[in-house]
């Protein structure tokens, strides 16, 4: 089961990585393993050109990710925008039904990535 686990957090930050170079707007991922199912990925994404939903729970969109074989896994995501991150760091804005942000790894663009934009 290590070894699973191992597998899901190398492909967790493969995708954060991708998605931080891929979306401008996207400057910090938190990968969150703490309580999600072995086979399912958690993403939280602090995106700078998201347009907040006010009032409007936070959910997790299922991108559609399923590979198969030994390391068959699902991606589920949560954008917000830096105002809503700081309401979620302030535990004033909950996150999704079983989500948590203990043991949250932290997955931003090395600096001479950033320096390129």
């Amino acid at each position: 089961m290590a070894d699973k686990l191992r597998e899901r957090d190398r492909i967790a930050k493969s995708y954060a990585n991708r998605h931080l170079k891929s979306d401008p707007g996207t400057v910090v991922v938190y990968y969150l393993p703490n309580g999600a199912p072995q086979r399912e990925i958690r993403l939280l994404e602090v995106n700078e050109l998201m347009i907040a939903r006010d009032g409007a729970p936070l959910e997790a969109l299922d991108l559609g990710v399923n590979v198969g074989g030994a390391g068959k896994h699902s991606l589920l995501v949560v954008d917000v925008t830096p105002a809503q991150w700081e309401r979620i760091r302030k535990k004033e804005l909950p996150l999704p039904k079983g989500w948590s942000m203990d043991d949250a790894v932290e997955i931003r663009r090395s600096a001479s990535e950033r320096a390129a934009d």
